[in-house]
């Protein structure tokens, strides 16, 4: 503010300071008007808003006349009219500037009102909400965030005695951490273990773990007040419309929801429920993280949850809960028919009820950006019984950690799934989702616990199509055993079934597994023909370009292997473009790591760096440590053994 003051001191200055409740809003105001009280020759006026709110909303002729006899004009010459009074008000202040601080404005109107007119006057307003309207009246928008940990230890060291920190240092990063960066409760916490003083600060961080009570235990008479009482008077200052989306979306079990969820959690249209989020936004009770996506504070997503259960009948929020479960449900469902289209499926998937046409890019982005909300709404329907939605939705989701990887939740997905299938009393369901538990043991090389599973699977009841995913999983666990003779076997004798069976999309799929095979053994030979026969069965298949492009990155690596490179170069950059345009990373890196190894072999230096640095661009942008590796070949000019 200091800046824009020196700025205009041709004319008033109007600042809105906003955020949430709890920011620190008006202790910033306050910090701010006492260090600059002197620049104001005419004085420094404040009026807190609250004070002067009634159900009308707020009497602004109360304030300004308190404001005129602040400046001298006795009660007798207080103009009876607000127009009146407002204009007195002007008269009085224009010789010289004046800082006014109005505390909790809900309206411009109310700003507008006690403008003084010398110049280099100041007015400095705090609000919870976004007064925009006050742009066109030049004012500067200062929005209050939380603090970072840094700045929040740094303000409740100043509380605490410095050897109760000493004592417990983790512990006291723990408190802080449980505050979220809101002063209000920062200080709060602060004021509250001052009082316990004979408690330690792991006992003190204890009391406040419960997400149940830490609103209520985050309250101390002389602090400030409570926590949850200021977030009870912002949120009752909204609308009806949006405090009922309000309480529905503290149902909300993930980290952050779209416009799309809080429409089905309200069961409107999203025109509406847009314009509801909006409300919301504005009274800084939510936040736009990014386009189409919001999130609440976590003290706030606290406090709307403890709201909803208090305000809501248990009926209501279990319906609320369904909406959302069922809105991830139908979405997971779409996006697994966009990226793997043909798959079996343990039930037939519903795509009435999503309105969105995906392709495979959009839906993996879809994933990918519900990620966390997915694995929360199978959490919830477990916790709720309703055993089949989340069965069901697992199922969903095999597209998606088939191609990202994300294993520890693939893991703890589908062991929410295998006992959901079990509690189903679905025999073949707990048998393909245990034999997904197997993949992705195998995949992290976890050997011992994917032959566990293989055989809990296999001692299930079964049917021919459960008995051929085991077959082809133990396959795979024979293959990564380097038992090759065994997994060859396994393959042909799929491969043989499929053919004999006419399923064209399985045939394909189990001549890439055999081919794939026979070129880590060295036998790429005998690897092509097999791999060109489930090319030639690929225009029988539609929208299956993901598991064509598997084929040839397996037929690619089989040509560079037998150093017919410009037909492996032919493979792998087909898989290079089909797996990047449908935003499979993982295979994309598979690809782009056979034709850095083929352009070494070839010396073709253009080739080298643009397929080593596409691979460091995705393992950076995935976390993957490999990238350092890749960045080494870069500097080098080389590739080089990595072991």
């Amino acid at each position: 503010m200091d800046k824009g003051l020196a700025e205009h001191e041709d004319r008033p200055s109007l600042f809105v300071l906003s955020g949430m409740a709890g920011v620190g809003k008006s202790a910033a105001a306050a910090q701010w008007a006492h260090a600059n009280q002197e620049k104001f020759a005419g004085g420094v006026l404040y009026a807190d808003l609250d004070n002067h709110r009634n159900q009308r909303g707020v009497g602004i002729s109360d304030v300004v006349a308190m404001f005129l006899r602040a400046l001298g004009v006795i009660d007798s010459y207080v103009p009876a009219t607000v127009i009146e009074r407002i204009a007195l008000f002007r008269s009085r202040t224009a010789d010289r500037p004046v800082l006014v601080v109005l505390d909790g404005v809900d309206e411009p109107a109310q700003v507008r009102s006690v403008v003084p007119s010398a110049n280099g006057s100041v007015v400095v307003a705090t609000t919870r909400r976004r007064l925009a309207g006050l742009t066109i009246d030049g004012a500067e928008f200062i929005e209050l965030t939380p603090l970072d940990i840094e700045d929040s230890a740094q303000l409740m060291t100043g509380m605490i005695a410095p050897s109760r920190i000493e004592a417990d240092r983790g512990a006291f990063g723990q408190l802080v951490g449980l505050c979220e960066g809101l002063p209000l409760a920062l200080r709060v916490a602060g004021a509250g273990l001052t009082h316990h003083r004979r408690w330690p600060v792991s006992r003190f961080v204890q009391h406040l773990s419960d997400d149940r009570e830490r609103l209520s235990r985050l309250a101390f008479e002389g602090a400030g007040g409570s926590v949850a009482k200021t977030f009870d008077t912002a949120y009752e200052d909204l609308p009806d419309d949006a405090r009922q989306i309000y309480l529905q979306l503290g149902l909300h079990p993930g980290p952050h929801f779209s416009v799309a969820l809080a429409a089905a959690a309200a069961g409107i249209a999203e025109p509406d429920a847009e314009s509801m989020l909006e409300s919301l936004c504005a009274a800084n009770l939510l936040e736009e993280i990014e386009e189409d996506r919001f999130r609440f504070h976590q003290l706030l997503a606290l406090h709307a949850h403890s709201r909803a259960e208090r305000d809501l009948s248990t009926a209501a929020t279990d319906e609320v809960r369904r909406r959302m479960v069922d809105h991830y449900a139908s979405g997971a469902a779409a996006a697994d028919v966009a990226v793997l289209g043909g798959r079996w499926r343990l039930a037939e998937p519903d795509l009435s009820r999503w309105p969105v046409r995906f392709d495979s890019a959009t839906a993996m982005a879809w994933f990918t950006a519900e990620r966390p909300n997915l694995l929360a709404a199978m959490r919830v329907s477990a916790d709720r019984g309703w055993h089949e939605v989340v069965w069901r939705l697992c199922d969903s989701l095999w597209a998606f950690f088939h191609s990202a990887k994300h294993y520890a939740d693939w893991i703890d997905a589908h062991r929410l799934g295998v006992v959901a299938a079990q509690l189903s009393g679905n025999p073949l369901a707990e048998i393909h989702l245990r034999n997904r538990l197997v993949r992705a043991h195998i995949e992290m090389r976890d050997l011992a616990l994917a032959a566990e599973q293989l055989d809990e699977a296999a001692a299930l009841p079964s049917d021919e199509r459960a008995a051929a995913v085991l077959m082809e999983s133990r396959g795979l666990l024979y293959r990564e055993q380097h038992r090759y003779s065994e997994a060859v076997d396994v393959f042909r004798a799929l491969v043989t079934r499929q053919r004999a069976t006419g399923d064209h999309r399985a045939f394909v799929l189990q001549s890439y597994q055999l081919g794939d095979v026979l070129v880590r053994s060295k036998n790429a030979a005998q690897a092509v023909p097999v791999l060109n026969d489930a090319l030639r069965e690929m225009p029988k298949l539609r929208n299956e370009q993901l598991v064509e492009a598997r084929v040839r990155i397996a037929l690619g690596t089989a040509y560079s292997h037998l150093r017919q490179y410009k037909e492996a170069r032919r493979e792998l950059q087909f898989a290079v473009d089909v797996t990047h345009a449908c935003r499979q990373h993982a295979k994309e890196a598979q690809a782009l790591e056979e034709l850095v190894e083929l352009a070494q072999a070839v010396s073709d230096g253009p080739l080298f760096t643009s397929a080593a640095e596409r691979l460091v661009r995705l393992y950076e942008a995935a976390g993957n440590p490999r990238s350092a590796l890749v960045r080494g070949w870069l500097q080098q000019g080389r590739r080089t053994d990595d072991g």
